[in-house]
């Protein structure tokens, strides 16, 4: 047989023979190639933005030097410059949250800054497209610690995102004390233009197709609650943000406002009340003292505070946290100012500063969820 197979190739024409050859061997190319293009490949993790700054820039502490700054339970800093955060390191993937349904990704905006952001989306096609409120989130951590990556805030922007029903940016800002106040401000002005830029005219495709820019909200917990408040009085004092972008309304939960002098129930302990100016000098490399309006709004004048731009507020504060009183004392000098919009109010007693997202599954956590998440998807 095979020598018969010979005979017939051998009284081929010499174009047929090399037809022949060429077709042997484009025949064995799609072999070699059909099964990779056939094998379902799986779905690689899209990486970490890198973090920022590093989680624990100490190589050993015992090569550190002397204590320059304690900052517990967050950090310590060294009189070496390294910065040892004993808290809000911890990094989980984005992805499908298996419990809600929602869809994460990681997004770089700025390359020159490493600004980035982790964003959601709600599952469920029923909506129209160009129908979801638009939520930026910052996250808290007294300025120092934490970021959009650590378990807790993303466990708790899942769950927020599935109940309101919105497309969610949370900002990666830069810390202190490697970036002193006011990078934290900046980047998450930067952020919010990115997100108001994207959801007008993209290329972001899920802030571009799925995001409502006219039902724009801004939200944060303790230090990025005071990011939020500061953020909403920059628009109102000639900051323009892109495309002439109007936020809706903020939420502040507990919120990290302090000042020089003790409000309402506020504590009245010395000690106490000097820690809170000497880490706010820290976390602001000594810029803006106790009583700037940025850590302060009712250092504010009147006149000023009723330019916050937007047209609701919330405000939610916890029975036992330091900052109660003045967070209190802010709706009530908002209120007072002349600012014409709406404010709203919600009190958890018996719970310290920001208990929701330790507590996650508790009736008390499940309650203020559910009011931030109305508050959030409201026409």
């Amino acid at each position: 047989m095979a020598s018969k197979i010979k005979r017939q190739l051998a009284s081929l024409p010499t174009l047929a023979k090399a037809a022949l050859l060429l077709l042997t061997l484009l025949l064995l190319l799609a072999a070699i190639l059909l099964p990779i293009f056939l094998i379902p490949r799986h779905r690689r993790e899209q990486p970490l933005p890198p973090a920022t700054p590093p989680r624990d820039n100490c190589s050993t502490r015992a090569n550190a030097g002397a204590v320059a700054f304690d900052f517990s339970p967050f950090l310590v800093k060294y009189r070496s410059g390294c910065v040892h955060r004993m808290d809000g390191t911890e990094r989980v993937p984005a992805g499908v949250d298996a419990a809600t349904g929602v869809t994460s990704k990681d997004v770089l905006i700025d390359h020159a800054t490493g600004l980035s952001a982790r964003m959601y989306l709600p599952s469920g096609e029923g909506k129209k497209k160009g129908d979801l409120p638009v939520l930026v989130f910052y996250h808290g951590g007294a300025f120092v610690i934490m970021s959009p990556f650590e378990p807790k805030y993303h466990a708790y922007l899942n769950a927020l995102v599935a109940r309101a029903g919105v497309v969610a940016v949370s900002v990666d800002y830069r810390l202190a004390p490697e970036h002193p106040l006011p990078a934290a401000y900046d980047d998450s002005w930067a952020a919010l233009n990115w997100v108001a830029k994207n959801a007008r005219a993209g290329p972001e495709p899920w802030l571009r197709d799925r995001g409502n820019l006219s039902r724009l909200h801004l939200a944060g917990d303790s230090a990025g609650a005071n990011i939020v408040h500061n953020l909403a009085m920059r628009a109102g004092n000639g900051s323009t943000l892109d495309g002439g972008a109007a936020i809706r309304g903020i939420l502040l939960l507990d919120p990290y406002f302090w000042g020089k002098r003790p409000v309402g129930a506020e504590t009245t302990d010395p000690a106490t009340r000097r820690q809170y100016e000497v880490t706010w000098s820290f976390v602001c490399a000594g810029r803006y003292g106790i009583d700037d309006p940025r850590i302060d709004p009712l250092a504010t004048p009147p006149a000023e505070l009723r330019r916050l731009a937007c047209s609701r507020v919330a405000v939610t504060v916890s029975g036992l946290d330091d900052f109660e009183a003045r967070g209190k004392a802010y709706a009530a000098a908002l209120s007072g100012s002349g600012w014409d919009g709406e404010i709203v109010q919600y009190e958890t007693a018996g719970e310290r500063h920001v208990y929701f997202l330790d507590a996650p599954a508790s009736p008390k956590s499940a309650k203020e969820l559910a009011f931030a998440a109305g508050y959030l998807s409201r026409e």
